[in-house]
Order: structure tokens, then C-alpha cells, then sequence
């Protein structure tokens, strides 16, 4: 092999996991009170039941993808309001990485929502999950039974609580024990409201969530 195809080789190679790290830990320490998670691969905030990440895809080439998504502290499932940066700034090239790391959090400020630098708005969470959401999704309907439990909208909740029983499983990709989960979660959220204790049961969630 050729010096020239050498470096060809090197530059186009995959990033390594130590690499990813370094580029993830980079943008880290510019989200002061967010934590790293997953062995560095991502970080997060939280607010009652709802967690916001940015995590950061390894390409096949040396390249990663910023990534933004909505997590339930109460659950490993549901998630919703994954997004992309657009074509401009969505896949930044590995040794570029310092020369754009600027630009590409400009973007991510401009272009996610909810917005990763204002404190966390759960009333702007459900308002975008809910336009977003789909009535025969299991994983969605669960976000907004919790997002209105939280929120204190007794009718709402139990209203998806109920949708979450009859959502069809998913043709692609199925995950029948996350599916199953949340149809038992959605039974169990579902008493909690009626007898006006949800809150102090998504807060039980959590801590056991936490816990394990």
C-alpha cells in the first residue's frame, strides 16, 4: 500500500471508541449541570420523569452525527422528539471536529426542541410530543399518559393509559417485552390517577428507575 493510500486509509477510518469520547467529553463541559452517561457516550438532564440527551452517532466513516431525543426517567421506553441537525451540520468529519465544534452547538441551539439551553419545560415537552405523537404507537401514547399524569391532566391520562392496551405491536423491529412493559405500566399509571396519587407513583418510578 502506497504512503498516499495509507493516509487515505487513516482518514477515512471509523472513529474509535476512545475518540468518540474525547468529541462527546468535548461538547460536554459547554452543558454545565448536564451529566455524561452510558460510559461517556452521551449526556443528559433530567426533570421529574422526563430526561433530555444528546448523544453522538459513530458513522462507518470518520465522521459523528449529533443526536437529540426525549427519554423517560421512569422507564428505558418511551422515547420521542429524536432529532437530526440539517444537511449543513447534521455529520461533522472527525478532523474537523475542532474547527466546527462552534458552529455545530450553534446549530443544535437553533435547531432542537426543546430548547437545550432554556431549564427544561415540561408543558413544552407534551406540546411537542403531542403533535408529534401517534394514536396506535404503545411508545408514544406511554409518553403522553406520563407527561399528563405529571402535569396533573386526569382525563388526558387516562384517556392515552387506555390507548396504550390496544396499540398493535410494531411491524418492524418489535420489542415485545419493552411493549409489554408499557402496556403494564400504562394498567398500573392508570389506577394511580384514578385514586389521585399519580405523581407520588411516577416519583416511585423513578427512584426505582434510578436505583437499578
Amino acid at each position: 500500500m502506497t504512503d498516499k493510500a495509507t493516509r487515505l486509509k487513516q482518514r477515512y477510518a471509523p472513529m474509535t471508541k476512545t475518540q468518540l469520547k474525547a468529541v462527546i467529553a468535548d461538547y460536554a463541559a459547554r452543558f454545565p449541570g448536564w451529566e455524561l452517561v452510558h460510559d461517556g457516550q452521551a449526556f443528559v438532564r433530567n426533570s421529574g420523569p422526563i430526561q433530555q440527551m444528546l448523544w453522538f452517532q459513530k458513522m462507518s466513516s470518520a465522521a459523528y452525527r449529533p443526536t437529540h431525543v426525549i427519554n423517560t426517567t421512569v422507564l428505558p421506553m418511551p422515547r420521542m422528539l429524536s432529532q437530526m441537525l440539517d444537511v449543513k451540520h447534521r455529520q461533522v468529519e472527525y478532523r474537523l471536529h475542532e474547527q466546527k465544534i462552534d458552529s455545530t452547538l450553534l446549530a443544535m441551539e437553533q435547531q432542537y426542541r426543546p430548547s437545550i439551553r432554556k431549564p427544561l419545560d415540561l408543558g413544552e415537552v407534551l406540546t411537542l410530543c403531542e403533535a408529534e405523537a401517534r394514536p396506535d404507537s404503545a411508545n408514544d401514547q406511554t409518553m403522553l399518559a406520563i407527561l399528563y399524569a405529571w402535569l396533573g391532566y386526569k382525563n388526558e391520562a387516562l384517556n392515552a393509559c387506555d390507548r396504550v392496551q390496544f396499540c398493535p405491536v410494531p411491524t418492524l423491529a418489535p420489542m415485545l417485552e419493552w411493549e409489554e412493559a408499557m402496556r403494564a405500566f400504562g394498567r398500573d399509571l392508570s389506577k394511580a390517577v384514578e385514586a389521585g396519587t399519580a405523581r407520588e407513583f411516577l416519583e416511585a418510578a423513578i427512584a426505582t428507575a434510578n436505583s437499578n
